[in-house]
């Protein structure tokens, strides 16, 4: 049963201790894949560290007014982030809290020949507009600190998801594909596409022995490893009957941005590096040369674009019922992604969040109309996170559209409306092509791996922290011994059989309790 607000809006009741929630996360399908993923992860960890040092040094080289631009965002939305003063990273990350940086567009002073009578003393007037903004600022931040969405995880009440059986892989399935990942367990391995991309069809990869699992976009499903590890998540649909009508929604937003911008001349379908569509992205990234974390800027017509997106109530709605999937089916990666994430925000409070109710920083909005990509590494993200999906459009699940992850040599059938969780940093994923006619959109969330090593490095690049006296033991301390690390991160991947009691650690127990 719904429920009304004040407004007349209607929710779905997303408790998982609703009959209808309990009924369907008592059993989740589990689908093995019968291999593990230790040896990617490592690898990918170690590519990723060697990475760390070129991207500073490319750093160095820029002049730094693409990333230094902060006042013109393309992700400005309400979202203060409040302090986990007990984290246990606050410790780690105590070097001297930087200054914020000043405007780079300043306010040229006025054309006038001689100053006018009776003037207040030189800056006197704009001192005290600066202390009146500064302390607006602050009491905002201060009211919209409740709602942030890295507060420390309280009891799990997630958007109503049901449980879903495991799908096996097989080997330690996460060991062998992480062990790919660069920059010291912060981003994946970059692989280098050999020959013209194309976009395959399904009935080619069947031919080629790829293992079809057939899915009604509805039930959850879980993907484990031989470890048992949940390292991917095909969650489905909440428990709504409108969510078919919200998912359209938002592809009637991204669509009608796509013709704006179409129209406006400031788009024209050409191909890229993931396909042949348009993709916006928006929110908070560090890495590839910037010098510092900051939002990602684009031009006023695609701010104004990006502003409505990001505002709109259905897409806002993917987003959180995305995050609720992570903390549901991943609680010890999502506390994660709250204790630092919550750091690096109030550490550098002119970086703007998306939403309020999602822990995932960035968000790409890819707009079709036939947005199926190539496969590819998302060799930036966080190696050893996943990345929320939805798509949407009008497509036959069965034919057409299919998530092919080819590092596990699987295509899966994802209807429309259906939303998956994947480690896109070390596992090589793309789609199967769309017949004449078919239409797809998608919303995808993540976390850039450059964010996760800022702050656990002090709030400052690699080369920062080499150039201090002792900064190689302080980089082995944080990063643990050499080849080390991808092991923690194994850990916060939960178990089929240890899900129930990691969700009940993270999201039950009160300090004192």
């Amino acid at each position: 049963m719904a429920r009304q607000t004040r407004s007349g809006a209607q929710f779905s009741p997303y408790e998982l201790d609703h009959p209808a929630s309990r009924a369907r996360f008592r059993d989740p399908e589990v689908i093995h894949l019968g291999f593990s993923i230790d040896a990617a992860l490592q690898e990918s960890m170690r590519a990723a560290d060697l990475r760390a040092g070129q991207f500073d040094e490319q750093a160095e080289a820029l002049s730094g007014e693409e990333w230094e631009g902060h006042a013109q965002l393309c992700s400005r939305a309400p979202s203060p982030v409040s302090s986990l003063t007990n984290s246990s990273f606050s410790s780690q990350c105590s070097s001297p809290r930087a200054s914020r940086p000043p405007s780079p567009c300043p306010r040229p002073a006025p054309m006038s020949r001689r100053p006018a009578p009776h003037t207040a003393p030189p800056g006197g007037i704009e001192k005290q507009r600066a202390k009146a903004r500064s302390a607006l600022h602050r009491k905002k931040t201060r009211q919209r600190s409740a709602h942030s969405p890295y507060a420390r995880p309280g009891k799990l009440s997630p958007q109503k998801h049901r449980e879903g059986s495991p799908v096996a892989l097989g080997a330690d399935l996460i060991a062998t594909q992480s062990a790919s990942a660069s920059g010291g367990a912060w981003i994946g391995s970059r692989v280098a596409t050999k020959g013209k991309p194309r976009i395959p069809e399904l009935q080619e990869l069947v031919e080629d022995g790829c293992r079809v699992i057939k899915w009604n976009g509805r039930d959850p499903r879980l993907i484990v490893d031989a470890g048992g590890r949940i390292v991917a998540i095909l969650l489905g649909k909440p428990e709504d009957p409108d969510w078919d009508n919200v998912v359209a929604e938002a592809v009637k937003a991204m669509y009608r941005a796509r013709v704006h911008a179409r129209k406006a001349g400031m788009w024209s379908p050409s191909t890229h590096r993931r396909g042949r569509y348009m993709a916006l992205s928006a929110g908070v990234s560090f890495g590839g040369g910037q010098k510092r974390p900051g939002n990602l800027v684009h031009n006023r017509f695609f701010r104004r674009i990006l502003r409505r997106l990001l505002r709109n109530k259905y897409i806002r709605r993917i987003a959180g019922f995305q995050s609720s999937g992570l903390a549901m089916f991943a609680p010890k990666l999502y506390r994660y992604f709250c204790s630092i994430l919550a750091l690096l925000f109030e550490h550098h409070p002119e970086l703007i969040h998306n939403f309020t109710n999602s822990v995932f920083p960035s968000i790409a909005l890819n707009c079709g109309p036939d947005a199926v990509t190539f496969n590819h590494l998302d060799h930036l993200n966080l190696s050893h996170a996943l990345c929320a999906v939805t798509c949407g459009g009008d497509f036959d699940h069965t034919r057409s559209a299919a998530l092919h992850l080819r590092t596990w040599n699987i295509a899966i059938e994802c209807p429309s409306g259906a939303t998956f969780l994947i480690p896109s940093a070390i596992v090589e994923h793309g789609n199967t092509s769309l017949q004449q006619g078919e239409t797809r959109h998608s919303i995808t969330q993540y976390a850039a791996g450059g964010l996760f090593r800022w702050v656990t490095y002090g709030f400052q690049s690699l080369k920062s922290l080499l150039a201090q006296k002792g900064g190689g033991e302080l980089r082995a301390s944080f990063d643990g011994e050499p080849g080390s690390r991808w092991k923690w991160a194994l850990d916060l991947f939960s178990t089929v059989d240890q899900l129930g009691a990691d969700q009940a650690d993270v999201f039950c127990k009160r300090d004192g309790a």
